[in-house]
Parts: structure tokens; sequence; C-alpha cells
């Protein structure tokens, strides 16, 4: 047997145990197979997404595993635009057995309304939910790392997302163009620690709720989110960073939870909206121009485990005319 042809028999035999399979429909869902892990790929019918437009309509539910052959194969992956272009898919069930879904797997599913991404989903890659505009609400599995480029781009439909904890990194325009969304739930520390949320979320968010995984705000984090009018802050934040809320304009009222023990310098800088604060008994600093400017503050107590306030705390609090201040402040 010559070099090439043993070569050339290899490549098959490795084919073979993880061919494409995309004309296998097994209850209304086509597959890849591979026949070496007994894992399957939810995939589209034909050479590409294209050769049978809107495969894929109504509600569909993908389930853990299938059998095919008297084979069992257990689906482990939604692949590379598996439902791309399919404007007739209203609801996708997605089951824990899944760890990822690929590029481009749900674009222009334009009537897709809502999806919940599993605990066991690891990864989403690119553009996954690009021009999904039907989209309303999304909740993002706490085993998600990362959310690729573009993967939200002009949901525009889409009013609510939930960040689950274990994301590190939101890819460039993930959220872009998402016009109608106004409530972001953030479980992550890691995303929590980034500057500038709006640059990611947009500048129309009303609401943010930092949830209970949080521990920290970080510096500059809601810097210039003038849309902000309200903001929930978990019970596990301890420190809230430098300009953590520096102008946000629209903010009215911010309950600091008892766990916090700081509150960093122009925290709260000039946001004029601001009518009421209330500072824990845990709080032991309140940094320089914390509170500078905020013109709508009527009143203010400061407990008694706070030591030091900084320079210019309250400079320019014009509305400001009654202030409380403990007896431990040296």
């Amino acid at each position: 047997m010559t070099k090439k042809l043993f070569s050339l028999l290899l490549a098959v035999a490795a084919s073979i145990g993880t061919m494409r399979a995309s004309d296998t429909q097994v209850d209304g869902i086509w597959y890849d197979f591979d026949t070496s892990t007994k894992t399957a790929s939810v995939t589209y019918h034909g050479s590409s997404y294209m050769s049978y437009s809107n495969e894929y309509s109504g509600a569909i539910v993908i389930p853990s595993s299938v059998t095919y052959n008297s084979v069992t194969y257990t689906i482990t992956s939604i692949s590379y635009e598996a439902f791309r272009g399919c404007s007739g898919l209203i609801s996708i069930e997605i089951p824990n057995s899944v760890t990822s879904i690929g590029e481009y797997a749900f674009k222009e599913c334009t009537g897709l309304t809502s999806v919940t991404i599993p605990n066991s989903v690891t990864s989403m890659g690119n553009q996954t939910f690009y021009d999904c505009s039907g989209l309303t609400s999304v909740t993002i599995g706490n085993s998600v790392t990362s959310i690729g480029d573009y993967t939200f781009y002009d949901c525009s439909g889409l009013t609510s997302v939930t960040i689950g904890n274990s994301v590190t990194s939101i890819g460039d325009n993930a959220f872009k163009g998402c016009s109608s969304l106004t409530s972001v739930t953030i479980e992550s520390d890691s995303i929590m620690s980034k500057a500038y949320l709006k640059n990611i979320f947009g500048s129309q968010v009303t609401e943010y709720i930092i949830g209970d995984e949080v521990t920290s705000i970080g510096d500059a984090a809601f810097r210039s989110c003038d849309g902000l009018t309200s903001v929930t802050i978990g019970n596990s934040v301890t420190s809230i960073g430098a300009s953590a809320f520096f102008y946000c304009t629209g903010l009215t009222s911010v309950t600091i939870p008892n766990s916090v023990t700081s509150i960093g310098e122009y925290a709260f800088y000039c946001c004029i909206g601001l009518t009421s604060v209330t500072i824990p008994n845990s709080v032991t600093s309140i940094g320089s121009w914390a509170f500078s400017g905020c013109s709508g503050l009527t009143s203010v107590t400061i407990p008694n485990s706070v030591t030091s306030i900084g320079s210019w705390a309250f400079y320019d609090c014009s509305g400001l005319t009654s202030v409380t201040i403990g007896n431990s402040v040296t």
C-alpha cells in the first residue's frame, strides 16, 4: 500500500466518526451526529442554512438526547447558523445538555420573543441573536463566561436582560441597537467592575439591578448614565467606586445596603435628581466630592460608623436643609 493511499484511508476513517448528517431529521429537528462520541449538534437542513428557507417555525423544543439507527446521542450544541433566518420561529427550549451555541445560530429570527440560556451553556458565538427584533427578554445562565461580538446587535424589541455570575467578558457592540432595553440585571462581579456600562448596554437603560453575587461597584461603572432613574444594590456590595454614578442626572433615589463600607470620591457627583439617600451604619468613609452638586438633595443623615468625610463631599448641594452627623467623625 502506498503512503498516499494510506493517508487517504485515514482521512476517510476520521470523517466517519464526525460525519455531517444535516439531512438527518428526528421529530422535526435536523442533526449532525458524531458517532465516535455519541453526541449530536442541532443544525439546518441541507448544505447551507439557505437550502430550505425558514425550515424551523413555531415553538421548538430541543431534547437532551435523540435516538437514531438504534444509537442514542446526547445533544451538546447548537451549530453555526442552525436556525438562521427562521423568521417563523417563535420560541426555543434549550436543554441542560447543550454546552455551546454557535455563531449566527439564531441570526435574523425576527419572530423569536424570549430565550433562556441554560446553566449548562459556557459559550455563545458572535452574532448569535443578531437582528432578532422580536426578542423581548433574555436570561443568560450562570455558566456562560463570554458573550461574543454583536451577539444581540439590533434586537430592537429587547426590554430586559439578566447577565449571569460567570460572565467575564462582553464583546464589542453586543447590545448595540437594543433601543428598547431599559432593565439590566447583573450578577457578575467581573462585569460590574467595568467602567462605562452605558457603552455596553446603551444610555437608554433606566434601571439596573445589581445582584447579590456582586461585591463591588467599579470606578466609573455608571458614569454619565443620564437615563438611569433607579438602581438596586445587592447585599454583598462592600464598596462603591470613584465616580461610580458620576453625572447620573436622572437618578432620583438610592438605597445603600448595610454591606457597604466605603463610598468613593465623586461617587454621586452632580446627581442633580437625587432627592434622598440613606447611608447605612456599615459605612466608615465618604470620599471627597462624593455628593457634590446634588442640588436636589434636601436632607442627609451620616451614621455613627462614619469616621471621615472627604473634602467638598456635599459642596453645592443647594437644596440641602437638614444634616445629621454622627459622633464618630474625626
